[in-house]
C-alpha cells in the first residue's frame, strides 16, 4: 500500500518562454515622427516657396539625389570604407586598452587619465597635422578611430570592473585559474556594457570620417558637402547628409544585431515564462 508520504508531489513544468513578436504599432510610431516632419517640410516649401539654394524641398532633394546617384555612390564608398576601418581599429585597440586598464592598477593609473584628457583636445585641429604625417587614407582612418575609441574604452573598463566579486570568488574557490576566470567570467559579464560603447562608437566613426573629409580630403560625403555647399548645390548637400544619416543608422543596427546574436540571454527574461 502506498502512503501519502511516499507519493512525490508533481511539480508543474515551467511554461515555455514565448517568442517576442514584432510589434508593428511600435514600428509605425517610430516611423511616424520622421514622416510627419518631412511632410510638414514639404507643405511649408509649397506655401513659402523658398529658393532651392537656400532650402530645397524634400521632393527636390529626392529628385536631385536620384539624378546624381552615381556621384553620391562614388563618395559614399570612400566614407563607408573609412568608417568601417576606423571603427574596427577603435574596437581592437579600445578593447585591448580596456583590458590592460581593468587588469593592471599600474596601467590604469598610467593610461586612463591621459585617455580622458585626450578627449578634451579638439580633434578637428589634428586633421591637418595627420594629413602631414601620413597618407590621406591613414589620416582619415586615424581620425575616425580617435573619435570613436573613447566609448569603447570607458564601457569596456566599467564592464570588466563591475563583475560580481562573489562570482569571481566562487569560481576561484572551485579551482579556476586567473586566466580561466578572466575569459569565462569577466569578459562575458562585461559584454553588455561593451556593446553599449560599441554602438556609440559605430555612430561616432561616421562623424570622424566626415570631419576628416571636411578638413583634408577631396573624396567622401564630407568633402562632397563642402564642395556642393560652396557651389550653392544645396539639394546635393542635403542628399549627402541623408546618406550619412543612413550610414550611421546602418552601423548602429549592425552592432545591435551582433549584440543580439552574442547575448542570447538578453533576449529572454530571467524568470521562466517571462517575456
Amino acid at each position: 500500500m502506498i502512503t501519502a508520504a511516499q507519493v512525490e508531489p508533481v511539480v508543474p513544468a515551467p511554461p515555455a518562454p514565448r517568442r517576442r513578436r514584432v510589434r508593428w504599432g511600435q514600428v509605425a510610431a517610430a516611423v511616424a515622427l520622421p514622416l510627419l516632419l518631412v511632410l510638414l517640410w514639404q507643405v511649408s516649401a509649397w506655401i513659402v516657396q523658398p529658393r532651392e539654394w537656400i532650402l530645397p524641398s524634400p521632393a527636390t532633394i529626392a529628385s536631385t539625389g536620384w539624378d546624381v546617384r552615381e556621384r553620391l555612390w562614388y563618395h559614399a564608398q570612400w566614407t563607408i570604407l573609412i568608417t568601417i576601418v576606423g571603427f574596427a581599429l577603435a574596437t581592437v585597440v579600445g578593447c585591448l586598452l580596456a583590458a590592460m586598464i581593468a587588469r593592471s592598477r599600474v596601467a590604469g593609473l598610467m593610461l586612463y587619465p591621459w585617455i580622458i584628457v585626450s578627449q578634451t583636445i579638439p580633434l578637428v585641429a589634428l586633421a591637418p597635422l595627420l594629413v602631414l604625417w601620413m597618407p590621406d587614407f591613414g589620416a582619415m582612418v586615424t581620425l575616425a578611430a580617435l573619435i570613436s575609441i573613447f566609448p569603447v574604452i570607458v564601457a569596456g573598463v566599467d564592464g570588466l570592473r563591475s563583475t560580481d566579486p562573489e562570482l569571481i570568488r566562487a569560481v576561484r574557490t572551485l579551482g579556476a585559474s586567473p586566466g580561466w576566470t578572466w575569459r569565462h567570467v569577466r569578459v562575458p559579464a562585461a559584454l553588455p556594457r561593451l556593446f553599449t560603447g560599441l554602438k556609440l562608437a559605430a555612430v561616432f566613426a561616421v562623424t570622424g570620417a566626415v570631419v576628416g573629409e571636411l578638413v583634408a580630403s577631396d573624396r567622401g560625403l564630407g568633402a562632397l558637402t563642402r564642395l556642393s555647399a560652396g557651389q550653392f548645390e544645396t539639394p546635393v548637400t542635403f542628399a549627402a547628409v541623408v546618406i550619412l544619416a543612413l550610414i550611421g543608422i546602418a552601423m548602429f543596427l549592425i552592432v545591435a544585431t551582433a549584440e543580439w546574436a552574442a547575448l542570447p540571454y538578453s533576449r529572454r527574461g530571467t524568470r521562466p515564462g517571462s517575456n
